[in-house]
């Protein structure tokens, strides 16, 4: 008997599973078709981010939410200009070259663009969520929450300019290094082609 009922607890886990796995495809199939689509994606997410800034102003609320939203917006900003790792940049690894001899390597992002924008979507999406919970609009001096959020933001960029100042690398890649033909013992010069933007 007591085989039996593990048994049924069992599959009732396995088909939630299988259901969950099988959302999960969906979902990621549609991510998928998206990705070459950037302009339309980061529209969804204004979209989404001024629905929720609508609500917010709406009620006159939800200053908490807000101000969690804005510090996870900023973490994953960070995270995207920022190295990889940071022999990326502190001369332990290659770096983008100085010289015309050298190879050409792009910056290499913490967070790529794609999961950028899925870790903001989400965020909207659950900010927008909890907006429609009346318990959570709990009464605060918003102007102390955006002084110290701007505060906030202030010292984290100060931090990270340094850092890129200090290390000599820019977070985007402006382009590839091109030789243009020239005459024989002519100086070649280098010309810049913009990139355009490939996951």
């Amino acid at each position: 008997m007591e085989q039996t009922t593990q048994a049924e607890e069992e599959v009732p886990e396995s088909t939630i599973d299988n259901a969950s796995y099988w959302v999960w495809q969906k979902v990621q199939a549609v991510i998928d078709m998206t990705a070459t689509y950037v302009r339309l994606r980061w529209l969804i997410a204004l979209v989404l981010l001024g629905f929720y800034v609508y609500r917010a102003a709406l009620n006159n609320g939800f200053h908490i939410i807000s101000y969690f939203l804005g510090l996870f917006m900023l973490d994953k900003f960070l995270g995207f200009i920022s190295p990889k790792d940071d022999d990326d940049v502190t001369g332990n690894a290659t770096i983008l070259p100085t010289r015309e001899t050298e190879e050409f390597r792009p910056f290499r992002r913490a967070i790529k663009e794609l999961d950028l924008w899925k870790s903001y979507i989400l965020a909207f999406g659950i900010s927008i969520g909890l907006s429609y919970i009346e318990i959570l609009n709990i009464p605060v001096f918003w102007p102390l929450l955006v002084m110290y959020f701007v505060m906030v933001v202030i010292v984290t960029f100060k931090t990270k300019i340094a850092h890129m100042i200090r290390y000599k690398y820019v977070p985007m890649d402006i382009g590839k290094r091109n030789y243009q033909k020239g005459k024989p013992g002519e100086k070649k010069q280098l010309s810049r082609c913009h990139i355009i933007y490939v996951q």
